[in-house]
């Protein structure tokens, strides 16, 4: 299993790796509708947020995987204003329409973003095993279902055999209207609406050495 996955990061890898060279982009791009999108074999949130922080700051966030699984809230984080609620449920949308859900498994909505620090890639330990997603939104998030889609492996959307889980993930985003999405999976994927921070974000993992 395990060299199994090595082998199949290093397939990625050479595929984002031949795509940024004839394109000269930092990864796999695209577009779908009014979003512009991003794909990285090596990428995570942090080092997104350290390059571009325009990318949540003064917006909202909705968390809707950490680590595979729930964000639970600290008693701190829900003070500062962090909150969930009955009606925000996560869910994984299997391939035959049923749906895997859990209770506990609520989207984490965070208050108005001042600061890129003391969000959960940096106060929670689970984040940095991967396998986080996030919604931004500019304005408070919207309390309703959402669907992850961070933890199919092998997800990637420029991938035709993924095509049944890209179009359900980009009937979500038109649905909730979110300017950007992160997820750190199998690959990194940034995708938003906002045409000039896709194109900060593509000049500053272009020139970041890591």
């Amino acid at each position: 299993m395990r060299e199994a996955s090595e082998w199949t990061g290093k397939v990625y890898e050479a595929e984002h790796a031949l795509f940024a060279a004839e394109h000269g982009t930092p990864g796999i791009i695209g577009a779908h509708g009014e979003y512009q999108w991003l794909t990285m074999a090596e990428c995570d949130i942090s080092r997104l947020l350290r390059l571009c922080p325009g990318v949540v700051m003064d917006r909202y966030l909705a968390v809707t995987s950490i680590d595979g699984g729930a964000l639970h809230l600290t008693d701190e984080e829900k003070r500062d204003g962090w909150r969930t609620a009955e009606a925000a449920k996560v869910f994984l949308g299997l391939p035959s329409g049923e749906r895997d859900e859990h209770d506990d498994w609520k989207v984490s909505c965070s208050p108005r973003v001042d600061s890129i620090h003391g969000l959960p890639n940096e106060t929670h330990e689970e984040c940095c095993a991967g396998f986080d997603e996030r919604y931004v939104f500019e304005r408070p998030v919207p309390v309703g279902e959402i669907e992850t889609f961070v933890n199919w492996l092998g997800l990637r959307l420029y991938d035709p055999v993924w095509n049944w889980c890209a179009d359900r993930f980009w009937e979500q985003m038109a649905r909730l209207g979110p300017e950007s999405y992160t997820a750190d999976g199998t690959v990194f994927t940034f995708a938003t609406r906002n045409a000039g921070m896709f194109r900060d974000v593509l000049s500053a993992l272009s020139t970041s050495d890591g």
